[in-house]
């Protein structure tokens, strides 16, 4: 997976690496919203595309 840097909608303070959410946050249960995460689902689709 590439290193690329993801902003938080719900912590703008914070940019994780896109790795880091996968792993950690989205199979975990350290933050809800991060399942549904638009900005890393905006990522998934245009990644996708091309």
């Amino acid at each position: 997976m590439d290193k690329t840097f993801i902003k938080c909608p719900e912590d703008p303070k914070m940019q994780y690496y896109r790795e880091v959410c996968t792993e950690i946050f989205r199979k975990g249960d350290m933050r809800n919203w991060c399942k549904n995460c638009e900005v890393f689902q905006n990522q998934e689709k245009a990644d996708g595309e091309t």
